[in-house]
Parts: C-alpha cells; sequence; structure tokens
C-alpha cells in the first residue's frame, strides 16, 4: 500500500498523473458511528442509562492515532522522537508495530516457525520498551502490536480494524528507493 501510494505520488509530481485516487473511508466510519450512536439509544430506551452514556463517552474518549511502523524488531531513535513530537503536538495516541516477514502460514518454515516468531517477539518487546518509556514521560496513550506479513497488508489490516488511524510513519528502511525524505509519513484517508 504505502509502495503504491508512493509510486501514485512520484507520478503525479513527474506529471504523469493527473490525481493520486485515495479509497474514502468516510462512509464506513460514518456508519460504525451510527451503529455505536443507535446501540446506546436502544440501551437509554431500555432503561439502562448508565451503560449508554459509557457508550457515548467511550466513543467520545477515543483518540486518534499515529502508527509507527518499525523496521522489523526495531524502532530508530529518530523515528521514536519524531512519532513522539507528532502525537504531543496533535493529541493522538502511538501504535507502534513491528511487522515480521516471516509469514505463519510458510510451509517450508513451518518447524520452525514457532521458534522464529516467539524470538521476534521477544526482541521487538525489548525494543519497544524505550520508545514505551518516551510516551510514559509525554502521557502519550501508547500501544504495542506485532504482525507477520507484508508491511503494506498490516497497515492496511490495522487501518480497517481501527477507524481513528490518522497518520503512519515508517522507518526510512521501509521505503527503500531514491529520494531525499528523512522520515516517510503518511495521512491515512477514512
Amino acid at each position: 500500500m504505502l509502495k503504491r501510494l508512493r509510486k501514485q505520488i512520484l507520478r503525479k509530481t513527474k506529471g504523469e498523473q493527473k490525481e493520486v485516487a485515495v479509497k474514502n473511508r468516510q462512509a464506513q466510519a460514518l456508519r460504525k458511528r451510527i451503529e455505536r450512536q443507535t446501540e446506546a439509544i436502544a440501551f437509554a430506551e431500555a432503561g439502562l442509562h448508565e451503560h449508554a452514556q459509557d457508550l457515548i463517552r467511550a466513543e467520545l474518549a477515543e483518540k486518534a492515532k499515529v502508527l509507527v511502523v518499525g523496521h522489523e524488531d526495531t524502532f530508530s531513535e529518530p523515528v521514536m522522537q519524531y512519532a513522539v513530537g507528532l502525537a504531543e503536538r496533535m493529541g493522538h495516541e502511538i501504535v507502534a508495530l513491528n511487522v515480521s516477514p516471516v509469514r505463519t502460514e510458510s510451509s517450508s518454515l513451518e518447524p520452525y516457525c514457532d521458534i522464529v516468531c516467539e524470538k521476534f517477539r521477544v526482541r521487538s518487546e525489548e525494543s519497544v520498551a524505550r520508545f514505551r518509556r518516551a510516551c510514559n514521560e509525554k502521557g502519550i496513550p501508547f500501544s504495542h502490536m506485532i504482525k507477520f506479513g507484508e508491511v503494506d497488508q498490516c497497515i492496511k489490516e490495522i487501518h480497517e480494524e481501527s477507524l481513528r488511524v490518522e497518520f503512519v510513519v515508517t522507518e526510512p528502511e521501509s521505503c527503500p528507493d531514491e529520494g531525499s525524505v528523512t522520515i516517510p509519513v503518511f495521512c491515512m484517508a477514512r
């Protein structure tokens, strides 16, 4: 997804393409919001006012998120500093993501897959500790996820699971090719 978007942007800047098409997720986000509010209304009509209020409060309290994609099981210091600064300025949460290129359903690695995946999880947890501390010092809500597969597909899955991901910050190694971009940042369409 990131590679395709980057190619589209490069084509646009070279004049090959008039516009960059991004799938609009507003309709899906609106539908989910209406469903949650309808659920709250149903609880209120049934006399469960506290539960209805909790549903509305939870929706209002949900902050937008910055998804930070590490280079496999690590996060570089510049990316962590940039993401913390961005989240602090914008009032967003941070979701740190480590992606292993090892597929869990790979038949050639099946006997060793559990061992490789467990080692990846341990290294990821160790590397994210510094990131978590930096967020705690600034009072930024922080969560960590580990996924297996292609980076683009994992970002797409997270974006579909959580409609509040607004920005994706990636390691420069995650987006190879030419260019002078130090830390790639992408805005996610809703």
